[in-house]
């Protein structure tokens, strides 16, 4: 790996209802954006264990459990390794999860009474940050520890949905999470953007809710629905049962060449922050112009 010291962005993807492509959509991003040279971090933040399984892992690795325990994330993180049996795709490191991250607030607790197991999340990444363009942060579909934790050291949000009532009801309820987020601790949390997937193709039904979201989100002064769609796909989950991302298993297929898009419009949307970041008054220009 590059020995230039970077800074990661670092980007959770969620949504408060399970199985609208959550996982998914982080895995193939990462791919896409580590297909670009770009070095990427995922963190598996889910008892479930779903970005560890796409990756093609058991469930029996030290991982994220152990580093919010406090032990030095550098030495958990897997990567592609002929000797291990690993292969993730290019560019692309691992922070695997096991099943007992689900008792990670339970443990946390019994060990570190005056502690809030929401806070350690921070000091991981802060640890990580060095090595790698961007962290995506594989949240749980609920409030668990991991999740808050998640919410409160995350720069940015993805939201993940799909093209159905429940799936886009939900992402209310998530965007008042980041807002009361804001208030309680990571003022400089944003949204990003929400990414529309599981789109059969042919249909107006996709359109109609992205129009919705674009509203909806638009009218709470957020960045709302990318305007790439990820179409529904047998492939994806035929890599998927592999342990693989379509950028190993079919690089050539439409849905691949959709996230490449995706990405694309990830980076192009962080440029724009950045650019309207650096353009920002600074706090001694303001006070100058005040007083001339």
């Amino acid at each position: 790996m590059n020995d230039t010291p970077k800074h990661a962005q670092v980007i959770a993807v969620g949504n408060q209802k399970g199985g609208v492509g959550k996982t998914s959509n982080t895995l193939h991003l990462a791919a896409a954006l580590g297909e670009q040279g770009k070095k990427i971090l995922v963190i598996d933040l889910d008892g479930n264990c779903g970005a560890t399984r796409g990756c093609g892992l058991g469930t029996d690795w030290l991982g994220t459990f152990e580093a919010l325990m406090g032990q030095d994330p550098e030495e958990l993180i897997v990567g592609s390794d002929p000797v291990e049996g690993t292969e993730l795709p290019e560019n692309v490191e691992l922070l695997p999860a096991r099943r007992n991250l689900e008792s990670f607030e339970e443990e946390f607790r019994r060990t570190n009474k005056f502690r809030e197991p929401s806070a350690t999340l921070t000091p991981v990444l802060d640890r990580l940050r060095h090595r790698y363009d961007f962290i995506f942060l594989d949240t749980a579909p609920n409030a668990s520890a991991p999740t808050v934790a998640s919410y409160l050291s995350a720069d940015w949000f993805i939201l993940s949905t799909e093209p159905a009532k429940l799936s886009v009801e939900g992402l209310t309820d998530a965007l008042m999470d980041i807002q009361s987020v804001r208030e309680q601790g990571n003022a400089g949390l944003r949204l990003l953007g929400v990414v529309m997937c599981k789109v059969r193709t042919g249909t107006r039904v996709a359109e109609i809710f992205t129009e919705k979201i674009r509203k909806e989100f638009q009218a709470a002064g957020e960045l709302g629905a990318f305007r790439t769609t990820i179409s529904m796909a047998t492939a994806i989950e035929s890599a998927q049962y592999d342990g693989k991302t379509l950028f190993q298993t079919e690089p050539s297929h439409k849905v691949a060449d959709q996230y490449r898009a995706l990405a694309q419009e990830i980076l192009g949307r962080l440029e724009t922050a950045r650019a309207a970041s650096e353009a920002e008054p600074k706090p001694d220009t303001v006070t100058e112009a005040s007083n001339a």
